[in-house]
């Protein structure tokens, strides 16, 4: 599926820095990378169940799963537990076989019209502090391990969003601040940096997002020239002190 830059992508990513903002950006910046349709924040910084913010979502879901469905959530389960090494699951790995057939109802999928769920926890340090949950329709298949591997790439960037911003309360300051090494980039040359930081070859990168292997090593000399880097080594050491001094203190 082909990734679109769009004026949009760059006008959300610059909204306010709250919770429910950083969670509407991701959504808009991400929908056309996994085909969801609506998504969900657990904003967990002040600790376990954390506030829930719910994106392109009917208005009676969130009082609905709060009221009836988190306690017995696997998602909240997953993450209460801190147990994924990788910080990227699929809400169908999370139920047992005997219960994925009765996946939609008990999970509040149905009557809203949606169908399957990936979750990428936020992490700080060794805590999850945040999860964003990507949401598709019933009708468009559950996501894949390309999609997971997509995910996994994409994960250090939203954490650089997250922890940079919205974790030091800073209210008015973009989510892609200035400071930020990528911030000349576009947002295709990020997820292309992203990709290539994890260790993804341009063939490989190419096939994930629907381009051209020539489209992808051009986008890839934007990159090392926009950040000063030599080779994917420097740009991988980049995003990785960028994304430890996002952190906060």
């Amino acid at each position: 599926m082909p990734i679109h830059d769009s004026a949009a992508v760059a006008s959300d990513l610059s909204r306010p820095a709250t919770p429910a903002a950083f969670a509407e950006a991701a959504m808009l910046s991400l929908r056309p990378v996994f085909g969801a349709s609506r998504a969900v924040l657990s904003d967990r910084q002040r600790g376990r169940p954390g506030e829930m913010h719910f994106v392109n979502w009917p208005s009676w879901c969130q009082a609905h799963y709060c009221a009836e469905v988190r306690a017995r959530d696997p998602i909240r389960s997953w993450l209460d537990r801190e147990a994924s090494e990788n910080g990227v699951t699929r809400l169908s790995e999370l139920l047992p076989a005997t219960r994925r057939a009765a996946l939609p109802r008990e999970t509040l999928l149905a009557d809203s019209g949606a169908g399957f769920v990936l979750i990428m926890a936020l992490r700080e340090q060794n805590r999850i502090v945040g999860a964003l949950s990507l949401v598709r329709d019933a009708g468009h298949g559950d996501f894949d391990e390309r999609d997971r591997g997509l995910a996994l790439a994409l994960l250090p960037l939203l954490e650089m969003a997250y922890h940079g911003v919205i974790a030091r309360g800073a209210a008015t300051v973009p989510l892609f601040a200035g400071n930020d090494p990528l911030h000349a980039l576009t947002p295709r040359e990020r997820q292309v940096a992203a990709l290539a930081a994890a260790g993804h070859p341009n063939k490989s990168i190419a096939r994930m997002l629907d381009a051209s292997p020539w489209t992808i090593k051009n986008h890839m000399r934007a990159v090392l020239d926009k950040t000063g880097t030599r080779n994917r080594t420097e740009l991988s050491a980049l995003i990785g002190s960028q994304r430890e001094t996002a952190r906060p203190g």
